[in-house]
């Protein structure tokens, strides 16, 4: 946020300034050698996918599946799932005509196809908002 601020030359918000502030003295005072952790982008021992652009960038991943998810036919959630899931084990048919899909899982693997679900069960915990993501909303 301050930086999209600075960019456009806007006034930073007082909350977001505050935290760059502190942020900034303590590192060039010294108390703070790593400016990271004191901008709070650093996670937590074991909360690499806490940080605050791997939450929206899993955010952004869900509610792409979630889409997919939605845009699939069939009576239970399982049976879409599993339609989900299969589409996501390997990258898109350029045959395929369901433009919403399609169009969906295009951007699912330009963003992020490093990190997408392969399994019904992964791609039910994300349906059913059982996600690191989610619960840190």
């Amino acid at each position: 946020m301050t930086a999209e601020h600075l960019e456009r030359g806007d006034a930073v918000p007082a909350p977001a300034a505050a935290i760059v502030a502190r942020a900034l003295r303590q590192y060039l005072s010294g108390d703070q050698p790593d400016i990271s952790r004191g901008l709070g982008l650093r996670p937590r021992r074991g909360g690499t996918h806490e940080t605050p652009l791997r939450l929206e960038q899993a955010t952004h991943r869900n509610q792409s599946i979630q889409a997919i998810f939605e845009a699939m036919p069939g009576d239970t959630q399982k049976a879409r799932a599993e339609q989900t899931a299969q589409l996501l084990r390997s990258p898109p048919d350029p045959q395929i005509t369901e433009a919403d899909v399609f169009a969906h899982l295009m951007k699912l693997y330009e963003n992020h196809a490093g990190t997408l679900p392969t399994s019904s069960r992964q791609v039910i915990r994300i349906i059913n908002g059982e996600t690191v993501a989610e619960r840190k909303k």
